[in-house]
């Protein structure tokens, strides 16, 4: 996924992203219907030891796909770290069933979501973008949450402070605690959805990574 390129750069270890049926580079394939289906489809893609030795990051919708698709492999990540996603039983479905592609516009376009407003310079990518994101939107408003097991690996629940979707003041980060029997981390950070994607705090992203995986080894029980 180039959007994320500068991000991946700046890791200092090797990074995969993840790219969707219907989405970039995967444009011909058709689109999944489901975050279920979604999640069934890169399972079948994904070898499970290499995902077990692997720290999943899901951004927005990404952090639901990355649950789905550890339940469907039927083993945990090294650790899970979901970013500006309210957890799954926090949800409201059906909340953003009749947003416009204007309001999308609107609202990411204030919002630091970068793989959007990186298209701004043209009409066409931006109109590609948003159709990708109304598309994506509608995953959103009929996932219902996942209904099985736990994960038994750490999990980080990141969120901006300015984020609309956290607006109500409700802790909708800290209900990921229950998707986890391991350690669990919640932190807040300065910046709207998926601020932390804005040019120039690549290092800073990947250094609070960093950071919460010392966190997660803190947490660790001591072993007699």
């Amino acid at each position: 996924m180039r959007t994320f390129d500068p991000l991946a750069d700046a890791a200092g270890a090797d990074v995969w992203g993840v790219e969707y049926p219907g989405h970039g580079e995967r444009l011909v394939e058709s689109p999944a219907k489901t975050v279920e289906d979604l999640a069934t489809h890169l399972a079948g893609e994904t070898k499970r030891d290499w995902f077990s030795r692997t720290v999943a990051i899901g951004f927005g919708m990404g952090a639901f796909v990355a649950l789905e698709t550890a339940q469907r492999l039927g083993v945990a990540p090294a650790a899970l770290i979901v970013v500006d996603a309210c957890a799954p039983q926090r949800r409201s479905p059906d909340k953003n069933a009749k947003a416009s592609a204007s309001a999308m516009g609107r609202v990411f376009g204030r919002t630091g979501l970068t793989p959007v407003a990186g298209y701004r310079d043209s009409p066409e990518s931006w109109e590609y973008a948003l159709d990708l994101l109304l598309g994506d939107l509608q995953l959103l408003n009929t996932y219902r949450g996942p209904v099985r097991s736990r994960l038994a690996c750490p999990i980080a629940a990141i969120r901006g402070t300015d984020d609309p979707a956290f607006a109500s003041g409700d802790d909708a980060t800290g209900g990921w605690r229950v998707w986890t029997s391991g350690p669990f981390v919640g932190r807040v950070v300065p910046g709207g959805h998926l601020g932390v994607l804005e040019p120039g705090r690549e290092a800073e992203f990947w250094a609070r990574i960093r950071r919460l995986e010392a966190a997660f080894l803190d947490l660790q029980p001591e072993v007699a």
